[in-house]
């Protein structure tokens, strides 16, 4: 064993954690039966309420607390510092490693001109409400749409040489996490320093949020609101139409403006303006926007599930054109 450590680099698995204990125990538990052995755990606790800081202590990790919480930017900066690793694999307090995560990590990172990687959301879920489930699976189907080499990080499982981490910063602490682009960022700042991120769609991670209506909702409005400040800030906004931006793809971003179209058509049928068949025309043409990625769906979770889904698409596609 002792040799194993000696003959693969030291990884430095960051977890930022909130009130994170529902799921962390799951999350540590998963870090301690990877392959992988030769790692250190760093749990920075962003000032929590509740016990995640009791439940940290039953594992073999490095506990650092936040005395203000400052988000999970600050936290991931936090434990990045206080780290001897050479790679760091940042990872959120809900998610859940498969055995061979970290080393593929490892891997990847050892390939030439490789600086960074991001993995995936693992198609099946614990939580089968269809809202978590439609969540989960199109944040998997975004990412099975993008090309290997992107311009983006992703908090939830990205690994990162440290050199590169410390050359460009580290994360913008003023960023925060409930706004959704404060992971997204640091990518584009690699990208501008021709730095190489690389999508691997073998690192596998299962999330294990488990969504209600409303915090669905929520969290679709802040993450549509961030990702359109970052866009707008980057110069990126008109671009997305065709390019889309990070892992939102150009279709999503299209049904997205189309939506309106949709509701303005509802309403001037209600009032008598046009007939219904326009509303028809208007439906069938968003389902053909749409087609892909209801394929996806149904292949992965059967044709009730995909067709049950369907209106949490559109709830979606309303959402984030409030926030944008």
């Amino acid at each position: 064993m002792n040799n194993e450590k000696e003959n693969n680099p030291l990884v430095s698995v960051i977890i930022p954690v909130k009130n994170s204990s529902k799921t962390l125990d799951v999350c540590l538990r998963s870090i301690r039966h990877s392959y992988y052995k030769n790692v250190e755990v760093m749990v920075v606790d962003d000032y929590s309420s509740d016990n995640s800081i009791e439940i940290a202590k039953r594992y073999d990790c490095k506990i650092i607390q936040v005395k203000e919480g400052n988000g999970a930017n600050n936290a991931r900066n936090i434990g990045a510092q206080n780290s001897n690793g050479y790679i760091f694999l940042f990872i959120d307090s809900d998610i859940s490693v498969r055995r061979d995560t970290i080393l593929t990590v490892v891997e990847t990172l050892e390939e030439d001109g490789v600086d960074a990687v991001v993995g995936v959301y693992t198609a099946k879920h614990r939580h089968e409400s269809l809202i978590s489930q439609y969540k989960n699976l199109w944040i998997r189907y975004s990412y099975l749409k993008s090309r290997p080499t992107i311009d983006w990080l992703f908090g939830a499982i990205s690994g990162i040489k440290r050199n590169v981490f410390e050359k460009v910063g580290g994360f913008d602490v003023e960023l925060l996490a409930h706004h959704g682009n404060d992971d997204i960022e640091l990518g584009k700042r690699f990208s501008q320093a021709n730095l190489n991120i690389i999508l691997n769609l073998d690192i596998e991670v299962e999330h294990l949020k488990n969504y209600t209506l409303r915090s669905f909702i929520k969290n679709e409005f802040n993450r549509s609101l961030g990702f359109s400040k970052l866009a707008q800030g980057l110069g990126e906004t008109k671009s997305s139409l065709t390019k889309g931006f990070a892992n939102i793809y150009p279709a999503f971003v299209v049904s997205t403006l189309f939506s309106i179209v949709l509701i303005a058509i509802f309403i001037l049928m209600l009032s008598g303006v046009v007939n219904y068949w326009y509303l028809i025309a208007a439906i069938g043409l968003y389902l053909l926007m749409n087609i892909r990625f209801l394929n996806y769906l149904e292949q992965v979770r059967g044709l009730f599930a995909m067709v049950f889904m369907i209106p949490f698409l559109f709830m979606d596609h309303i959402v984030c054109l409030c926030g944008s």
